[in-house]
């Protein structure tokens, strides 16, 4: 069985997870765990629902300049093997993400991109979902992706909104910060 039949019999399992689909996404396109990002749209905003350490950290509005808001906003894919070199804001790169595949590299940026939009059963915008690989470098990073990568990543786009929407549309999970408040207030007489 090859990666993309894998991973269809993983979206048809009712019971998977949003992590097994990662997962399988990671070995589709050989790169780690952390380099697949999944963002859901949340009225005009983006929010990363994968890696979920990204999820509190803010959203991105559909209508900017970030690579998720233009595929986004022009519903296209889009490819770039010199990310680093392109203006963004790296607030999401500065976060850790807790990944057994990382080889613990504080100074690895995400060099190279694709990303597809997420769309539904009557082409209304899911979500976005994104490929990365990061390296101290370009080179470090490993080989570029071309146009059969975007093609596969927009596939597996299409299925993702198509056969399993609700993973994009199920409620996140409360930071355990909040929720720990909210039980020491029902405590509370």
């Amino acid at each position: 069985m090859n990666s993309l039949e894998s991973l269809e019999e993983v979206l048809l399992a009712r019971d998977c997870t949003l992590q097994e689909i990662c997962g399988e996404l990671a070995k589709l396109f050989g790169v780690r765990w952390s380099e697949i990002g999944l963002l859901r749209l949340e009225g005009e905003l983006l929010r990363f629902i994968h890696p979920a350490e990204l999820n509190s950290a803010g959203c991105i509005p559909v209508s900017g300049s970030a690579v998720a808001a233009v595929t986004a906003s022009t519903r296209r894919s889009v490819l770039h093997n010199n990310f680093a070199n392109i203006p963004h804001h790296n607030v999401f790169e500065l976060i850790k993400i807790k990944d057994p595949q990382s080889n613990n590299d504080d100074f690895a940026r995400i060099q190279k991109l694709i990303s597809a939009p997420i769309l539904g059963q009557k082409d209304q915008l899911l979500g976005v979902m994104q490929v990365s690989r990061k390296g101290i470098t370009p080179a470090a990073a490993g080989h570029d992706f071309n146009s059969q990568d975007v093609d596969r990543l927009e596939g597996v786009a299409r299925r993702i909104g198509t056969l399993r929407p609700e993973i994009l549309l199920a409620k996140l999970k409360e930071p355990r910060a909040k929720l720990e408040l909210q039980n020491e207030q029902k405590k509370k007489p």
